[in-house]
């Protein structure tokens, strides 16, 4: 009996499909990920997840990936392409695997999802374990993604690009959500934090609700972190100034520069774009938003800010002298 690989080379985006477009940064977006190997079916479908493609605005299936094919096998996965189904199955599960990966190494134990909760004819409640995760690439035609807790489910969307889109953007393109690794961290995160804490799913407070959008942001941000050519190529843009404009802080840029009126990434941990001039700014901090903001989204940006904050405060002390060197100062 031959002893079977340890890990699944699985290629796919470092940030949104937009960026393989721009000559800054088209060689660090294309990358190869490294994903715990598992005895997976067609679909893909594994012990954790189970990847269902079927678009209902279509009233169509799109044909499983097989990722034990000499096809998928052999060039360590579909090559990147916005246009292929097979790799939108293939990616969505690589970036959800990767994020399970990251939170089980930190937890120190496996993730269980949160149980399916029913009521029977007695109006009694019932528990049902949850054995995967579903994960639908193409469930809605509408730029949006999301956890659905009662489904166990994730619903990824997809949209077309204004027609004033900015960036890199074709106006009129099709924006996959299933694409953005930012957005499948984030909603993946969603669904573990219910695991963690099913309680934080219920909205008894302005703060749970933003909590639960602020910690997906902050798992989905710092994981680009672990892309180690990605992190060199913007210190270089940077010259070490993580306090400047750069890609590491900015989440979900092709889906926000798609929609209408819109200019710059989705959300951004640090700055972002003023409308009015076109150019990044960095975050003020004014106490005040926490008391005037209650949108989950808004209001968690306020934590992802602190963390960011303090991330960069100790990123600076700790390359003081790498600084000075480099600068001659």
């Amino acid at each position: 009996m031959t002893d079977k690989p340890t890990v699944r080379y699985l290629r796919g985006f470092a940030l949104d499909p937009s960026f393989s477009t721009r000559l800054d940064t088209m060689q660090v977006n294309e990358i190869v990920y490294s994903v715990r190997w598992e005895d997976l079916a067609k679909g893909p479908v594994g012990e954790y997840l189970e990847i269902i493609d079927y678009d209902p605005a279509s009233d169509c299936f799109y044909d499983p990936v097989d990722m034990n094919s000499i096809e998928v096998l052999s060039q360590n996965g579909l090559a990147p392409s916005e246009g292929n189904p097979k790799f939108h199955q293939q990616f969505v599960y690589t970036i959800a695997m990767k994020t399970i990966e990251h939170f089980e190494h930190s937890l120190g134990r496996k993730i269980i999802w949160s149980p399916r909760t029913t009521i029977d004819d007695n109006r009694q409640y019932k528990t049902e374990f949850v054995d995967r995760l579903r994960i639908y690439p193409h469930a809605l035609r509408d730029a949006n993604a999301y956890y659905d807790p009662e489904k166990k489910a994730i619903l990824f969307g997809y949209f077309e690009a204004a027609s004033n889109s900015n960036d890199y953007n074709l106006p009129g393109g099709v924006i996959f959500t299933c694409l953005s690794p930012d957005i499948v961290a984030h909603e993946v995160t969603h669904a573990i934090l219910d695991s963690i804490h099913p309680r934080f799913i219920e909205n008894t407070n302005p703060d749970v609700a933003a909590f639960h959008e602020a910690f997906a942001d902050i798992v989905a941000l710092l994981q680009r972190f672990t892309i180690t050519e990605l992190v060199e190529h913007q210190i270089a843009q940077t010259r070490g100034d993580l306090g400047q404009f750069s890609f590491l802080g900015e989440l979900a840029t092709q889906f926000g520069n798609a929609l209408q009126n819109s200019r710059g990434a989705l959300r951004g941990a640090i700055g972002s774009f003023n409308k009015k001039t076109g150019k990044w700014e960095k975050y003020n901090p004014d106490p005040k938003r926490y008391k005037t903001v209650h949108e989950p989204h808004d209001r968690g940006a306020i934590l992802v800010a602190v963390i960011f904050d303090a991330f960069i405060r100790m990123y600076n002390v700790n390359t003081a002298d790498l600084m000075r060197i480099a600068s001659n100062a």
